[in-house]
């Protein structure tokens, strides 16, 4: 039995697009006839849930638009009497009915129970997958669902998760004015600064033009008091020899180029592996942007991930071999990109603006390399990807493993199931 707290409205939207429950001989609450002619088009936006429906009642036939609630009541609730948008619904289709609902005119909407016209072993599904505690709604079940299914599944939702990304990419476009080499350079500096660091690491990339990068582009020194300087890590009056220079240098920059650094109290060094220290992490960046100028037409270019690995693996200058902070001395250790940190990347800025680059130009075959590029990287391991693993469901690439994450973050923890090709599989009982 089905909890009613545990009912969603989905579970009608589920049954009224694939016709999962007997609708032969349906009546209204008003015991009068309904046949329904057009089913209608799901409606993922604002407005009745489905549009452009036609039911014969009695012996009219209405066209319109069908609104779907768990109770009838659930109208007044969403606060749809006052709402132009619902003035053309021809009928109500509830699981229960509580309340009369009147249309802007101060007629009954005929309204449609349903909750009498459902097999009860489907019910008997929806409970055991609603009313579960685990980790994964369908997690004692996954071994039924056809592997097929579930790579082709994980495909189409890989592809949700770069739409999703670039959601933020476009605003970035509108506020660099489709400058594509300005936001790739915002985004790679945010998670360069992995999540502890990402906010401060996005202001210090947005606190300046990117053509004064391309400038000064010829002189590493120059970059590197660019980017510390902008940091705000330049404003100590003492340090060693390197710090001075770069002080000089940036000083002659901001008086070039009126520049203002950001707030310092940002960065975080604390909790963290020396080797992801802010300033480290600065130096790499510092060292990307002067041995790849045009780095993201670089990107675009490359034949492969690991031509994208070979960009990205470079190393700081002389001075961050013996420092993982600006001043302080440290043993002597080369700092490249690490592949962990390039993994990183590839996911979450190389895929995703290559995927966009490729969706605005209608140009498919960069989309496809973008997913390539993720076909070619290595999982990530997280709870997330060591939980599905538990279950048999293993990540080979980061292809699968952004789809897995996809499918628990915006599936599984929300139940939505009846939105899940999975859980459409299992529905079929």
């Amino acid at each position: 039995m089905v909890i009613k707290n545990a009912l969603k409205e989905d579970l009608i939207h589920y049954l009224w697009k694939t016709k999962r429950f007997s609708y032969k001989n349906l009546k209204t609450t008003d015991d009068v006839s309904i046949d329904i002619i057009n089913w209608g088009s799901h409606n993922h936006h604002s407005g009745p849930d489905f549009s452009n429906g036609k039911v014969k009642i009695g012996d009219t036939i209405w066209a319109g638009n069908i609104e779907m609630h768990i109770s009838s009541s659930d109208w007044d609730r969403h606060k749809h009497s006052g709402d132009p948008a619902y003035n053309n619904v021809i009928l109500h289709v509830v699981w229960e009915h509580d309340k009369q609902i009147m249309d802007q005119n101060g007629k009954p909407i005929p309204t449609l129970v349903i909750s009498h016209q459902v097999d009860q072993e489907l019910m008997n599904r929806y409970a055991e997958l609603m009313q579960n505690e685990l980790r994964i709604p369908c997690e004692n079940l996954i071994s039924d669902v056809d592997l097929s299914r579930m790579n082709l599944w994980l495909h189409n939702i890989l592809i949700e998760r770069l739409e999703t990304k670039t959601e933020y990419l476009i605003d970035l476009l509108k506020y660099t004015k489709n400058d594509w080499n300005q936001v790739f350079f915002i985004v790679l500096a945010k998670y360069m600064g992995l999540k502890i660091n990402a906010e401060p690491f996005e202001q210090l990339a947005r606190s300046f033009d990117i053509n004064i990068l391309w400038k000064i582009g010829n002189n590493l020194t120059q970059i590197e008091a660019l980017l510390f300087g902008q940091a705000g890590m330049l404003l100590s009056s003492d340090g060693d020899e390197y710090y001075h220079q770069l002080k000089t240098e940036y000083k002659h920059l901001v008086n070039k180029y009126k520049l203002q650094h950001i707030e310092t109290v940002g960065w975080k060094f604390g909790r963290m592996r020396p080797a992801n220290f802010p300033a480290v992490r600065i130096a790499q960046l510092a060292s990307l942007m002067y041995y790849h100028q045009s780095i993201f037409s670089k990107i675009l270019e490359a034949k492969n991930v690991k031509e994208i690995y070979e960009i990205l693996r470079t190393s700081p200058s002389d001075y961050w071999s013996d420092h993982y902070r600006l001043n302080k001395d440290s043993i002597h250790k080369e700092k490249p990109l690490g592949d962990n940190l390039i993994q990183i990347i590839v996911i979450n800025v190389v895929a995703p603006l290559m995927f966009l680059f490729g969706k605005q130009l209608g140009n498919e075959s960069i989309q496809e390399k973008s997913i390539r590029y993720l076909e070619g990287v290595k999982p990530e391991i997280n709870k997330i990807t060591k939980l599905w693993n538990e279950l048999g469901v293993k990540a080979e690439s980061a292809y699968f493993s952004q789809g897995l994450i996809q499918l628990k973050t915006q599936y599984c923890d929300q139940k939505k199931c009846l939105n899940c090709s999975v859980g459409n599989q299992l529905f079929r009982v």
